[in-house]
């Protein structure tokens, strides 16, 4: 057979990225342990992979009609399961006060930290 027409069975197999854990009982930096998916002027989505959810990030810039703006200087984050049983949950955050529901210890948190350390700015 010629060399380009390898059969498939023989091409060496690429293994897939494992989802990234921390030692036992610790947790990854926010910086390494979400995925950037997609990165614009509206949005930024960032994928854990490890905890099979997403977290979608609205800025205050954004100009998407279907983001509701409860405050119009506020971030909006959506967090959303891999999951069908488990619903989507929104989270409005200022920069001066954290979530308006959960204030400072809001999960949102750590999508909101690896946003910024990626050099995404959430709250212009």
């Amino acid at each position: 057979m010629p060399p380009h027409l390898v059969a498939a069975r023989e091409l060496p197999t690429v293994p897939r990225p494992r989802p990234r854990r921390g030692a036992r009982g610790k947790k990854l930096p926010a910086a390494l342990r979400f995925r950037i998916a997609r990165w614009s002027d509206n949005e930024l989505i960032l994928f854990d992979d490890a905890a099979r959810e997403s977290w979608i990030l609205y800025p205050p810039r954004s100009r998407y009609a279907f983001v509701r703006r409860v405050i119009g200087d506020a971030l909006v984050v959506e967090h959303r399961p891999w999951s069908p049983d488990r619903a989507a949950e929104e989270h409005v955050v200022r920069l001066a006060d954290g979530c308006v529901r959960h204030g400072i210890a809001c999960k949102a948190q750590d999508a909101i930290q690896a946003a910024v350390d990626a050099g995404f700015d959430p709250f212009r």
